[in-house]
């Protein structure tokens, strides 16, 4: 498998096993992991900072350095396998485990939508603010989709930032 791959497969891998140790964590104080991990101030540095080691190993093992091009790629597929293992995470704690804490996220999000009503139905109308709160009951599927999304828009920010620091000068051709 070429580096390209491995580095970020590695790392994400490492990064997941972070999120399901939060998980267990969360589960024994009692708190709900799906709010809990959902939070950019968790996934954010989380991400950030296995994003910086995938493309920092690739940087030190590859003879001609980094490029940006290569680094972007390394992010990109960081955030994809992130995305996804994050998601058959969720997917396992909400299909495998009997838990409830998708049925409380849905009540978060669905009191926030009701707590803000008269802004919504000023910005929405009616109907739009009925159709915003009927999204608030969504199903896990749609629920776990969202958060893998959010993931994915967390490792987009990322990826050119790292891919533009970590980046070596161009050899000098002789």
């Amino acid at each position: 498998m070429s580096l390209l791959v491995k580095s970020p497969l590695r790392f994400s891998l490492i990064a997941i096993f972070f999120v399901v140790l939060m998980f267990f964590i969360l589960i024994f104080l009692d708190k709900n992991p799906v709010i809990y991990s959902s939070n950019i101030i968790f996934i954010g540095p989380l991400m950030a900072i296995f994003l910086f080691f995938s493309v920092k190993i690739f940087r030190d093992t590859n003879p001609d350095g980094l490029r940006f091009w290569q680094g972007f790629s390394i992010g990109i597929l960081y955030t994809i396998f992130f995305a996804a293992f994050y998601a058959i995470v969720l997917w396992a704690d909400g299909t495998l485990f009997d838990t409830n804490h998708f049925d409380e996220y849905r009540q978060l999000i669905t009191e926030k939508i009701v707590s803000g009503k008269d802004m919504l139905v000023d910005q929405m109308g009616e109907e739009g603010y009925q159709e915003y709160l009927k999204s608030g009951e969504s199903s896990n599927s749609r629920i776990i989709g969202s958060l893998a999304v959010n993931n994915v828009i967390i490792g987009i920010v990322l990826t050119p930032l790292v891919s533009l620091f970590m980046r070596t000068s161009e050899p000098k051709r002789v």
